[in-house]
């Protein structure tokens, strides 16, 4: 057997604030993340996988520190080349730049003969386990990259309001075209997409903000016998025929819920199955403080029994006039085994805006812009944390 491993959104490179190591500036938490994509690689070669498919943002950024570029070099690139496996780089929305002009960390391993680094839309046919594969690939391209594709390949003027639509049509025809055009005897398409319907996670339908490139079923023509994707974290099939690898490990709070792992495919069977891998436990833990309680002793008596190595988020409701109450020396002595600990403290009361309040600090100005715009949104939260970390990324630059 000579299966095809394809994993997604493994975020090599991104900036988690707990556990950092002081020497290298490295989170333990982005470790998780590499051990796992590490796991994958490790699999293939342990099944004498033939192909080693990465379908988009193995980095979380076009640029990321060396460290992590030599993490990855030195515990899967290398590895898999040792044992004879191809590897694929498809871009993702992370990591591929809005001009193909621009270079991307994801351009560091065009020097080895075993990988492809593919930015742009392809088609490639190899033969694997007896079969003769066609693979589709369609690696991100930012909204405005798929715009300026539209206008070159249509003559005319296309009116703003339509440019988008049309390059979605454009798209659609290139890959039934590919599709129809091959003989091989199964036919893969391999992208970094949002299709609509698509779960983010067990949570919420939706996390992606406004503006991102989408597609509708209409993207998957009846000659794709298969589709492959990463970009969305949770993993799940769309129609029987569209597959999302999902994420190798949970990233962010709303994933919590999520299994996480890789998907496997089978060429001699035409057949595809997911391969679970150990994650890191996340407990989201609400409190009710209300004035006849004890405050501290409540706390402590939600949190679970065993706490070691797992990653906790209180949100804890008080009233103003009981914050003091919180012994929080005691609840840190009792969280000191977890991975890591939170603590979200909130008012049933109104906050009142007063004048002298008026801040130019811009976290608190995130803040502030995000709890006014997101305040119904499921996952208001994580967006906030996410938009925090960049920023604060952007300034200690």
């Amino acid at each position: 057997m000579q299966p095809i491993v394809c994993v997604g959104d493994v975020h090599e490179g991104i900036g988690f604030g707990i556990r950092v190591d002081p020497d290298t500036g490295i989170s333990e938490r982005a470790l998780d993340l590499h051990k796992n994509f590490t796991a994958a690689a490790k699999w293939a070669v342990d099944n004498h996988a033939a192909l080693f498919c990465i379908l988009g943002d193995l980095f979380d950024r076009a640029h990321i520190a060396p460290t992590f570029r030599e993490m990855v070099r030195r515990d899967v690139i290398e590895p898999l080349g040792k044992a004879g496996i191809e590897i694929w780089l498809l871009a993702g929305n992370h990591d591929q730049p809005r001009s193909f002009n621009r270079a991307t960390s994801l351009d560091d391993y065009r020097g080895y003969a075993h990988v492809k680094v593919i930015r742009r839309p392809t088609v490639i046919e190899k033969e694997i386990g007896g079969k003769r594969i066609a693979f589709i690939l369609m690696p991100y391209l930012h909204p405005d990259q798929v715009i300026e594709l539209a206008r070159q390949k249509v003559k005319e003027e296309i009116p703003p309001d339509r440019a988008f639509d049309t390059a979605k049509a454009i798209w659609r025809e290139w890959i039934r075209k590919r599709a129809e055009e091959s003989t091989a005897d199964w036919t893969l398409l391999f992208g970094h997409f949002e299709i609509e319907g698509a779960q983010y996670s067990s949570i919420t339908t939706r996390e992606v903000l406004p503006g991102d490139t989408s597609f509708g079923r209409e993207m998957l023509p009846p000659k794709v016998d298969l589709a492959v994707f990463g970009h969305i974290h949770k993993h799940q099939v769309l129609w029987d025929r569209l597959i999302y690898t999902g994420a190798p490990e949970r990233i962010d709070w709303g994933e919590r819920l999520d299994e996480k792992g890789f998907v496997v495919l089978h060429p001699e069977e035409k057949s595809w199955e997911f391969v679970k891998l150990p994650v890191r436990e996340m407990l989201k833990i609400p409190v009710n403080i209300t004035p006849s309680d004890e405050a501290t002793a409540k706390i402590l008596a939600a949190l679970p029994r065993d706490v070691t190595a797992k990653m906790f988020r209180v949100e804890v409701s008080i009233p103003e006039t009981m914050r003091g109450q919180v012994d929080e020396r005691v609840l840190s002595d009792r969280l000191k085994d977890s991975f890591s600990y939170e603590f979200v403290w909130t008012s049933p009361e109104r906050e009142k805006v007063r004048a002298e309040e008026f801040t130019l600090d811009p976290v608190r100005l995130l803040r502030e812009f995000v709890s006014q715009q997101y305040k119904d949104h499921p996952r208001r939260a994580e967006i906030l944390e996410e938009g925090e970390r960049l920023l604060r990324e952007v300034l200690h630059q």
